[in-house]
């Protein structure tokens, strides 16, 4: 063979490999096997024309024209997935869950950005900020993450094509994933490239009954393992009807999380927004005080919706929030601390009926005893609820070793 022919063939084979899907382009093996086996039939298909002769560049060139162009060839490895609009059906829910955790995360760095920004500008300017600064970051992210993912499905990708990536955020928003999809994401995958070789050799060879009897014998591996991934699944369903029936036993119940997230967030704009205020009966010190207090109790209810969509049957993401609430709790304790450091601003005169005028400072004083005393017993209910937060974490473990 000489150096000409051998160079075509290598251009050729550089071609095809550059015109490749990536995701196919991340599993080195897969693909030095299809290259090789590439060259192999290109090989073949010359000395089949060369007619046993000596093989010649235009032997070659016959060749590499049956087998088709590089374009041609890569589109046969761009035929995964099952269309559903835009993004094929199994990349939906990753691509659902990716959103989710970014949605998380813009939500997150607003929420945060706000608490910082509470004692430097007004509430309502802070409010308005936040919902603007999480409509924007939400909207460019589905725009950027839908694009990728229409990339995505055009290529071919699967959700076996990146890792581990699925399964980590499938622990965050279970939806319906379990590992017998995963597994049948990669039967797909071996059979999509089984499948186009066998197509490759329809175009060299012209023998379509061949080639419909090798799809037919592969359908036919597909429906048997298809059918063994069902009876999986119904393994699956048998297992959490189970867990349904412990569902008395989870440390958290969907009504507590809708209490909760009703109240924080209607509870704590009542105290932002004030509409009890009236000149003279409080002093401002006091409705600024009220405000900081509100802000933390509609952050609070925000954090029991995150965990109400998240759903409590995730045992690893309430433990997540259940930890962050604990510690995201301490807030409250400087501000009962203010109180006490700062008793004239309490408004002890609307509860006493006008008997009480102001709460002296005096800390001789037995209605100042009673005040502090009062104030103290808020701020261990406070740290009861954080321990009470980490005993939840405790239960789930123990559900999670069970199950």
């Amino acid at each position: 063979m000489s150096d000409s022919e051998n160079k075509l063939v290598k251009n050729y084979i550089a071609q095809v490999k550059q015109k490749l899907p990536e995701w196919l382009k991340w599993k080195e093996e897969e693909l030095k096997n299809i290259l090789n086996d590439l060259e192999q039939q290109l090989y073949n298909e010359a000395r089949a024309i060369s007619g046993g002769e000596s093989l010649t560049d235009a032997d070659i060139q016959e060749a590499i024209i049956r087998m088709g162009t590089p374009e041609s060839i890569a589109k046969l490895y761009k035929r995964r997935g099952t269309p559903r609009f835009y993004i094929t059906q199994e990349l939906i829910e990753f691509y659902l869950r990716t959103l989710f955790f970014f949605f998380g995360v813009v939500f997150f760095v607003n929420v945060l950005g706000a608490v910082f920004q509470f004692f430097f500008k007004n509430w309502w300017e802070i409010l308005g900020g936040m919902l603007n600064g999480i409509w924007i970051g939400c909207l460019i992210s589905a725009i950027v993450i839908t694009i990728v993912f229409v990339y995505f499905s055009m290529e071919g990708f699967l959700p076996e094509d990146f890792g581990i990536i699925p399964k980590r955020l499938a622990i965050l928003f279970p939806f319906n994933f379990n590992e017998e999809q995963l597994e049948e994401s990669k039967i797909y995958t071996k059979q999509k490239i089984q499948e186009a070789k066998v197509l490759r050799e329809e175009k060299m060879v012209a023998a379509k009954h061949r080639v419909k009897e090798k799809i037919i014998e592969m359908k036919a591996i597909e429906k048997e393992k298809l059918a063994t991934a069902k009876v999986l699944r119904k393994q699956k369903v048998e297992e959490a009807k189970l867990k349904r029936e412990i569902g008395k036993t989870q440390p958290v119940t969907i009504g507590e999380l809708i209490f909760g997230t009703l109240a924080g967030i209607i509870f704590g704009l009542i105290l932002i927004i004030q509409p009890f205020a009236v000149a003279g009966l409080m002093q401002q010190a006091f409705l600024d005080w009220l405000k900081m207090m509100g802000f933390l109790i509609f952050v609070s209810g925000l954090f029991s919706l995150v965990r109400l969509v998240i759903g409590v049957s995730n045992y690893t993401g309430q433990q997540v929030f259940l930890v962050f609430g604990a510690i995201y709790n301490l807030a409250y304790i400087p501000l009962f601390v203010l109180l006490i450091n700062q008793p004239e601003i309490f408004p002890i005169s609307l509860f006493s009926g006008g008997n009480i005028t102001a709460i002296p400072t005096d800390p001789t004083n037995i209605i100042f005893i009673v005040y502090f005393w009062v104030i103290i017993a808020i701020i261990l209910g406070t740290i009861g609820g954080m321990i009470g937060n980490f005993f939840k974490v405790g239960k789930y473990s123990k559900l999670k070793r069970a199950y």
